[in-house]
């Protein structure tokens, strides 16, 4: 068997534990300091892609055949969940809504399962997997110019936003960002090779001060341009772009000890279910809790992270109800 990557894995948790931290640390409590940490989890989205881009692109060959399984992978998870939701929606309100139209507006941010978004933008970067593939193992120079062209386009984006005050793709649909997904996936797979020459182009010590120093730094910057980027647009932007690449890359260098070894290869296989499960969480909360104390999320999210956690272990554990947790 193949032995893992724990620092993918590392990776991957940390994502985990943040994306969670987007959703608990929010604008309403109307804090600085919960809106700088809001921030600071914002590598979470790009981290996931990185992952993925690295795990797809580097292997010896990826075919549609085998992007199909992907898909249908994914398609059986947010099938079974949308299932629930269907039963839940006919036995208890008596509400009858097409099971297929409620799995496709959770593949594309609406309605109660909006967090497939994720899933959804996953497709579509598997389908361009193949491809993609096939340029950079083909082509020498094929990294340098397809991250050339996609980092092109989203300054470009960026800039034409910012000029428009903000206004320019605000609201779009995370799904359908796929030069943004597509440059972070690009990222992940070129990663591998950048990996085998960095350590002789940048000392670890400093790659450390500058991964501390952007990721420190940018929920700062962000704050300040918070007129002109949202919350849902910033992972594009040139800043945020460098700080995930140099947090990215520094903990792939990251020498992992037994104890924290042991604690990623047990919660890595659980990240899944954890960020399926966590905004299910969220909502049954938010009928016994609101925004008016700013001390709450402190409570909220480790509370949170361990139960999506526990739960989602617990569903692994079983013959039929692993289906849901497991991609």
């Amino acid at each position: 068997m193949k032995e893992r990557n724990i620092n993918l894995d590392l990776l991957k948790v940390l994502a985990c534990f943040a994306v969670v931290g987007l959703h608990v640390f929010k604008y309403d409590y109307n804090s600085i300091l919960i809106t700088y940490l809001h921030y600071a989890c914002g590598f979470a989205v790009p981290v996931f892609f990185m992952v993925n881009g690295y795990l797809i692109l580097n292997k010896k060959e990826v075919t549609y055949p085998y992007v199909l399984r992907k898909i249908l992978s994914i398609l059986l998870v947010v099938t079974l969940w949308n299932a629930l939701l269907f039963l839940a929606k006919l036995v208890v309100k008596h509400h009858f809504e097409n099971p297929v139209i409620l799995v496709i507006k959770s593949l594309v941010q609406k309605g109660s399962i909006w967090q497939f978004w994720f899933l959804g933008a996953m497709i579509l970067t598997y389908l361009a997997a193949p491809l993609l593939h096939k340029l950079v193992h083909r082509y020498q120079k094929a990294y340098g110019i397809v991250l050339g062209v996609l980092a092109a386009g989203c300054l470009a984006l960026q800039a034409a936003h910012w000029v428009r005050g903000g206004r320019l793709i605000e609201g779009y649909i995370q799904t359908f960002r796929i030069w943004t997904w597509l440059l972070y996936f690009v990222f992940g797979g070129y990663a591998r090779t950048l990996m085998e020459h960095l350590p002789k182009k940048l000392p670890y010590k400093a790659h450390a001060i500058l991964t501390a120093v952007l990721f420190l730094g940018f929920p700062v910057y962000q704050i300040y341009a918070s007129d002109h980027i949202n919350y849902n647009l910033y992972y594009d932007d040139p800043v945020a772009t460098a700080a995930n690449v140099l947090l990215f890359t520094f903990l792939m260098r990251f020498g992992c000890g037994e104890r924290l070894k042991s604690a990623v290869s047990f919660l890595a296989p659980l990240g899944m279910g954890c960020y399926i499960i966590h905004p299910f969480l969220l909502k049954a909360l938010s009928h016994f809790v609101g925004y008016s104390n700013a001390l709450l999320p402190f409570v909220i999210y480790p509370s949170v992270l361990a139960a999506a956690f526990g739960i989602t272990w617990v569903l692994r554990r079983f013959k039929w109800t692993k289906y849901f947790v497991n991609l």
